[in-house]
C-alpha cells in the first residue's frame, strides 16, 4: 500500500456505503482481486509471539520483505502501531538498509525474547513495543508518530499497514487473520499485495522470521574473541613531577602490569596487579624524575597465564622540576624613606609550581645593597592572597619559620598550580638616596 488514493473507513460502515453506491448507479459488478508483487517495501509476516513452544508473550517480530530490484535504505523511517481502533499510535525508529528482493527482521527485545531470535534480527527495539492481537501496524517512511485519526490511504508517508483479528482498520474489506499462539500470518508468496489483508496475509502454523543476511537453516558459525588489553582514550593521568597514573581496560579476567623506562626496551615495571573484565583499571607509577620522557606498555594475561597481550608502546612526560618564575614584574620602582610600606617598592611574582603535593611557600631576601646598606629583615612582606594576608621577612637571607598558605591557591586551569605573589618593602627613616639591589628565594615544601 503506498498513495493508492483510496479511502478507509471502518469496516461496519464499509458495508452501508458500498450498497449505497451501487445502487445510486442502478447495480453494482464485483471487481476480483488481482495478484502482483507490490512495488515498494511490505510488512510480510507478523507475529505475537513467534517462538514455538516458548508460551511467552515478548517473542513479538515483524518481518519486512523488498519486492523491488534496488535495496532501500530505512534510515528515518519507523515502524508503529495502534490499539484495534486505531487509538493509542507508538513507535520505534528503523535504521538499515533492506537489499532487493530480501527480507528484514524487526524483533522486539524484551527481557524474555529468546536469544535465538534476538539473534537473527535485523534491528532490535524497544521492549515497549509490544505486539497484541487485534493490533494495527505501520511502515512508516518518517519517524513522526502518526495520530489516532490518521486515515492510512490519505497520509503518503505510510507506506504499508495491516490490520488483524479484531482490528477496525485494515486495508481492503477485511481484516487478516487473528493470529494464533505460536503462529504468524504471512504474505503467500512474499511481498504479494491485492490490496487486501485478509486474502494477502495467510495462517503459517510454523513462523518463519527471516532476514536480510541469514537462511532459515541452522548451520552453526563461531570464533574465538583473543584476551585484549587496551588504553582508554586518555590514557595518562594525575600526572606529578614523580610518577603517573596508566587508565586501560581488558575484556578478561585476569593480571596486569606497566613496562616503563627511558627508551623502547623499558628496564622497568610495576608489580602485576589483579584486573576485572571490561572495567576501566588504573595502575600508578611513581619514582620518576621531573620533566623526563618515559616510554611505557600495558602488559595483561588471564588468571591461567595461557593467554597475553600489551599494548603498543606509548609514551608520556613528567612535569618540569620545581618552581618556574613565569612573569617579575616590579609595580612601584622609587620609594620614600619614610618607614612605610605604601611609599616602598612593590613587586609582582607569577610562578607555577609543578608539585602539586606542596602546600606553603617562602621566600626570603639578601641584605640590600648600593647607596648605602638596608635590611631585608623586619622591613619586607610577601602575601600570595591579594595581600589579604602578610607573610614577614625577619631575617636577612633566611626563610620565615611559618610560610603563606597555597593548598587552596591556583590561578588557572593548566597543567601546574599557578600562584601570583605580591612583595612590598618599605625604606627607614635616614636610608641614604640612591640605587639598591639584592637577591632573593623561593621555597615550597
Amino acid at each position: 500500500m503506498h498513495q493508492r488514493g483510496r479511502k478507509l473507513v471502518p469496516g461496519f460502515l464499509f458495508l452501508g456505503i458500498f450498497l449505497l453506491t451501487n445502487l445510486f448507479y442502478g447495480g453494482f459488478e464485483v471487481n476480483e482481486a488481482k495478484a502482483g508483487l507490490a512495488n515498494h517495501v511490505v510488512i510480510n509476516e507478523v507475529s505475537i509471539d513467534g517462538v514455538i513452544g516458548t508460551g511467552g508473550s515478548e517473542d513479538d517480530w515483524v518481518e519486512l520483505y523488498n519486492p523491488t530490484d534496488e535495496s532501500v535504505d530505512l534510515s528515518g523511517w519507523s515502524i508503529q502501531k495502534t490499539a484495534g481502533s486505531g487509538s493509542s499510535a507508538s513507535k520505534v525508529a528503523l535504521s538499515g538498509v533492506i537489499p532487493a528482493n530480501n527480507y528484514f527482521l524487526i524483533v522486539r527485545n524484551g527481557a524474555s525474547t529468546v536469544a535465538s531470535l534476538r539473534s537473527i534480527a535485523n534491528i532490535l527495539v524497544s521492549s515497549s513495543f509490544s505486539l497484541s492481537a487485534g493490533n494495527i501496524i505501520y511502515l512508516v517512511n518518517d519517524n513522526e508518530k502518526i495520530s489516532s485519526t490518521t486515515n492510512p490511504y490519505l497520509d503518503e508517508n505510510i507506506v504499508d499497514f495491516v490490520g488483524f483479528g479484531v482490528a477496525s482498520f485494515f486495508e481492503g474489506n477485511l481484516a487478516a487473520p487473528a493470529i494464533p499462539e505460536a503462529q504468524s500470518i504471512a504474505r503467500i508468496p512474499a511481498g504479494e499485495d491485492t490490496d487486501e489483508n485478509s486474502v494477502d496475509f495467510q495462517i503459517q502454523n510454523i513462523p518463519t522470521p527471516t532476514n536480510s543476511s541469514l537462511s532459515n537453516d541452522n548451520s552453526d558459525i563461531g570464533g574465538t574473541v583473543l584476551l585484549t588489553v587496551a588504553l582508554e582514550s586518555d590514557p595518562v593521568r594525575n600526572i606529578s613531577t614523580a610518577g603517573a597514573e596508566i587508565f586501560f581496560q581488558v575484556n578478561s579476567i585476569g593480571n596486569a602490569l606497566v613496562y616503563y623506562g627511558l627508551d623502547e626496551s623499558y628496564g622497568n615495571s610495576t608489580g602485576l596487579e589483579l584486573v576485572s573484565a571490561n572495567t576501566v583499571e588504573t595502575i600508578a607509577i611513581d619514582g620518576l624524575t621531573c620533566d623526563t620522557s618515559y616510554f611505557y606498555a600495558v602488559r595483561a594475561e588471564n588468571l591461567d597465564s595461557t593467554e597475553n597481550d600489551q599494548t603498543e608502546n606509548s609514551t608520556f612526560t613528567t612535569l618540569p622540576c620545581g618552581i618556574v618564575i613565569d612573569s617579575l614584574v616590579m609595580t612601584k620602582t622609587s620609594a620614600k624613606a619614610d618607614d612605610q610600606y605604601g611609599d616602598g617598592w612593590q613587586w609582582e611574582f607569577n610562578i607555577t609550581i609543578w608539585d602539586m603535593l606542596e602546600t606553603s611557600l617562602k621566600m626570603k631576601f639578601d641584605q640590600w645593597t648600593g647607596a648605602g646598606s638596608l635590611a631585608a629583615g623586619n622591613n619586607m612582606q610577601y602575601s600570595v592572597d591579594e595581600g589579604e594576608n602578610w607573610v614577614s621577612i625577619e631575617d636577612d637571607g633566611v626563610y620565615p619559620e611559618v610560610g603563606a598558605d597555597i593548598e587552596n591557591i591556583d590561578m588557572s586551569t593548566t597543567d601546574g598550580r599557578q600562584v601570583k605573589i605580591l612583595v612590598r618593602m618599605k625604606v627607614p627613616f635616614g636610608t641614604s638616596a640612591g640605587y639598591y639591589d639584592s637577591s632573593y628565594g623561593i621555597l615550597t615544601e
